[in-house]
């Protein structure tokens, strides 16, 4: 099949022939096939287009994860409408502004996030009960055939692959959110290239914990759109306990559990009977300290894979193995099979390797652009590639090294600091369980490196000392001229940094190193 032949629609299609009666979700006490799940698409797709949803309408998802987020988007995707991925976390203006910069025509809300609607203007709004006890309104829907989809929207295979299928808004680190706009071939190609990496089968069985309005969660469930595996959704109030519990009871082979999920695990039995049925596991990478998940790899006999994405190439570009982490614990390791990675200048003229730059990828997955944004799309795909905005290096092997976003570097006194080298140097004490650093407002260099650092429950560290042992392992205009010890630094959901928070903070005379 070629790559311009595929999309969600079509996996699901292929799902639904060949692994009819096999499980496609769990989401508590409901569980679907392949051929309930394909049903319900259906029913859910001519109800849409009753309603006067087509092709290229926008309807948004402000939905918690599991079946009815899947079968919406789904739904949409099978009669050409683009779907708005909406982030929960965000306040109600944040919201509003999404919605009214996609002009959505329709939202599916579940009862729980009514209250981020009421600044917005949504168009038709659909609240779809999360208990799925079958008299609700969407499960009135979905378990009501209409009969087929009429032409030209059978099966979605007149409508072309490459057409948009959904928007992740970008979390807008330099003014608003910026619409990424994904095209079903390019979600269908990522999900391909992530579960033949994985070496997925249908017996695969996904534990769901990423959200799906972020693109870890999307490609994940996507890959069970790939494979014929099975999706298992932990519920959103579901504790790291209940979660250990789901993954044990209904066999879970592959997750991407963050460390704040699976870390805590460690305290609660979680082989059980001499068993994990966890196989796969997917982390970070280029972190600088792999050894944090060797529990995993011996303890739970689990294969520890480290990657490194974007939302603008649906998801992971690159994997690395545990043991390659080892070897090289600032790789990103090698790229997914449909990506090719490359590093270039600012004039777009590649870089040999040990070369810094920016780290560029290409591939079927690439987004479409950027919705209603020719200026950003433009500076995002110049020169044939996408501009990743991330810092980088590859070496003889063709492996990737990240040193971080363009818009981090710290510039200090005419020279580049970048933020994951001086992290790297935490990373090394045990003392710190956690730390970054970022750039501050200097009269004297323009900017200067601070670090924040969390301890270790029980342990003690001052800034002299921490000092100290920086000394001789980096250059001392990258060392930290302020020191702020923390309880926990922001992350966002799939644990990375977010240095702009920490750059916001204010410096004191106090915190000097």
């Amino acid at each position: 099949m070629h790559s311009r032949d595929l999309s969600l629609d079509t996996l699901l299609a292929n799902c639904a022939q060949r692994h009819a009666h096999r499980l496609a979700t769990i989401d508590g006490s409901q569980r679907l096939t392949w051929e309930q799940l394909d049903t319900r698409v259906t029913n859910l797709a001519r109800w849409m287009l009753a309603r006067g949803i087509g092709p290229s309408d926008r309807i948004a998802i402000l939905m918690t994860d599991g079946a009815p987020f899947l079968t919406t988007l789904l739904a949409a995707a099978r009669i050409g409408a683009i779907s708005v991925l909406l982030n929960w976390r965000l306040a109600p203006a944040e919201i509003a502004w999404i919605l009214s910069n996609a002009e959505v025509a329709m939202t599916f809300v579940n009862p729980r996030f009514s209250s981020l609607l009421q600044e917005a203007e949504a168009g038709e709004v659909h609240q779809v009960d999360e208990s799925h006890a079958g008299d609700g309104f969407f499960e009135g829907v979905v378990g009501t055939t209409l009969g087929p989809i009429q032409q030209p929207y059978d099966l979605g295979l007149n409508l072309q692959p490459e057409r948009p299928l959904y928007m992740m808004y970008t979390s807008g680190t330099t003014g608003r959110p910026k619409g990424c706009l994904q095209a079903g071939s390019a979600v269908a190609a990522a999900a391909l290239g992530f579960a033949q990496h994985r070496r997925f089968t249908h017996e695969e069985v996904l534990l769901s914990v990423n959200p799906l309005f972020h693109v870890v969660g999307m490609q994940q469930v996507a890959a069970m759109l790939a494979c014929g595996g099975t999706s298992v959704f932990a519920a959103r109030d579901d504790d790291n306990a209940a979660i250990l519990e789901l993954l044990h009871r209904e066999g879970c082979t592959t997750t991407s559990a963050f460390p704040t999920i699976c870390f805590p695990w460690l305290g609660m039995n979680p082989v059980r009977d001499g068993r994990m049925p966890l196989t796969n596991y997917t982390g970070g990478a280029g972190m600088g300290r792999p050894q944090m998940y060797e529990f995993i790899e011996t303890d739970w006999d689990a294969r520890v894979v480290g990657g490194y994405g974007q939302t603008e190439i649906c998801g992971f570009a690159t994997f690395i193995d545990y043991a390659d982490m080892l070897e090289a614990p600032r790789s990103i390791g090698w790229t997914l099979p449909h990506v090719t990675m490359t590093v270039l200048d600012p004039d777009g003229h590649h870089l040999p390797p040990g070369e810094e730059g920016e780290l560029c990828l290409r591939g079927p997955s690439v987004m479409l652009g950027y919705w209603r944004n020719e200026e950003a799309s433009r500076a995002a795909l110049g020169h044939g590639w996408l501009r990743t905005g991330d810092l980088g290096t590859m070496d003889e092997r063709g492996r990737g090294y990240l040193l971080g976003r363009a818009k981090e570097l710290i510039k200090t006194g005419g020279e580049n600091v970048y933020p994951a080298e001086v992290d790297a140097i935490f990373a090394a004490m045990p003392e710190v369980a956690d730390a970054g650093c970022c750039g501050v407002p200097d009269r004297q260099w323009g900017e200067a490196v601070k670090a924040f650092v969390v301890l270790k429950p029980g342990q003690t560290l001052t800034r002299e000392e921490i000092t100290a042992r920086f000394k001789g392992q980096i250059a001392g205009y990258k060392r930290p001229r302020y020191i702020e010890f923390v309880d926990q630094l922001p992350r966002d959901p799939i644990g990375k940094l977010l240095r702009r928070e920490l750059s916001a903070r204010p410096v004191s005379p106090d915190q000097a190193a």
